[in-house]
């Protein structure tokens, strides 16, 4: 990662604290792991706030937002966000600096920002300090994108197993009317398959949310490969299926999970296969940031237009196959608990090669 720019100069901090003292602050905050920044308080004949000129800011906030150190001789707070202009936010923080009542709130950015971009949901914590205001931005886009699609999962588990709980209790009381009489072998097969499925939806959701807990070791992707091959022994013959597999390097992760990856992307390859025989093939290529898996088959493949929906819980593109529509989402959380990423891309010659990022071991 590049490190940014220090951000230079705050003459107003050195009359305010001293020069030793705004060294002391800037030693503190430099190594602050939140966005630190300070805004000046630009005042009207009138002594009213119309704008703020940038004051010090730590490398967090410079990093996070894609700033320049230049940036304080090129803009005010309303040039460099003119939206801000007459709105709630800008009039809190003039409050602020007038009364010093320290203010908080929530706020998502999307927007340049001078020479930067500000993207990401942050708290905001903003209190007075000499004629102006010190800003913290606490970054809060993972944990309230996690908050809307546990909310999502939530509705979609509460929808999934109403229609086989609800299939249990019509058959259940099927069997108290007729307690006389042995119970049917297709009610029991109804039942036991209701039974199943919300057996199997239980368990994925489980299976999802424990994707994100990593014992982080190196791991040799050749011997997990070996175990994926063995667990799918059954399924590979059943289909006459073909598995080849590369050089595999070693990785910095959890192996249990990546396991979990491996068998789900192996297992959908040969489910979703064409009129061929299924073939899978999986590699690995060394990339700029780590390693990329590829998982390579030759079966139905994956509408580009459908390519980042299948990642998403419940996600099932043909509903007469069987599954909860979990095992991919399950792989894109494990992934992306390795700081990786995974995609779809139409493999040359028909199919689909799935491919997933992960850290070199170090």
């Amino acid at each position: 990662m590049i490190e940014p720019e220090p951000w230079g100069e705050d003459p107003k901090l050195d009359a305010l604290l001293g020069r030793r003292g705004a060294e002391g602050f800037r030693a503190l905050l430099d190594g602050f792991p939140e966005a630190v920044g300070v805004l000046w308080a630009i005042r009207d004949g009138a002594g009213r706030i119309v704008d703020f000129a940038f004051g010090y800011g730590n490398p967090s906030i410079m990093r996070s937002f894609r700033l320049v150190a230049s940036m304080p001789d090129r803009y005010t707070l309303l040039e460099a966000l003119p939206q801000m202009r007459d709105s709630h936010a800008f009039d809190a923080c003039a409050q602020v600096c007038d009364a010093g009542e320290p203010w908080v709130q929530e706020i998502t950015y999307d927007t340049p920002f001078g020479d930067g971009y500000m993207l990401g949901t942050f708290v905001q914590r903003t209190a007075k300090l000499g004629d102006g205001v010190i800003v913290f931005l606490t970054d809060v886009t993972d944990q309230r994108r996690m908050e809307a699609e546990l909310r999502g999962y939530a509705d979609m588990v509460a929808h999934d197993l109403r229609e086989p709980v609800t299939g249990i209790a019509h058959l259940v009381t099927l069997l108290e009317r007729h307690a006389d009489e042995p119970p049917s072998p297709d009610v029991l097969r109804l039942l036991r398959d209701s039974t199943e499925r919300a057996r199997e939806l239980i368990d994925g959701v489980l299976a999802y949310a424990r994707a994100g807990e990593l014992l982080r070791e190196r791991v040799a992707l050749d011997r997990v490969m070996s175990d994926v091959a063995a667990d799918l022994g059954a399924v590979l013959e059943a289909a006459g299926a073909t598995l080849d597999v590369g050089e595999l390097p070693e990785v910095d992760g959890d192996a249990r999970q990546l396991r979990r990856v491996l068998q789900n992307l192996v297992g959908n390859a040969v489910k979703f296969h064409a009129d061929r025989t299924p073939r899978v093939e999986v590699s690995a290529l060394r990339g700029s940031e780590g390693w990329v898996v590829t998982v390579r088959d030759n079966g139905l493949g994956v509408d580009p237009e459908h390519a980042g929906r299948i990642f998403a819980m419940f996600s099932r593109l043909n509903g007469d196959t069987e599954g909860t529509g979990i095992g991919l989402a399950v792989c894109r959380r494990v992934v992306e608990a390795h700081g990786g990423r995974i995609w779809v891309e139409p493999a040359e010659g028909g199919g689909s090669a799935f491919r997933f990022t992960l850290p070199a071991a170090s």
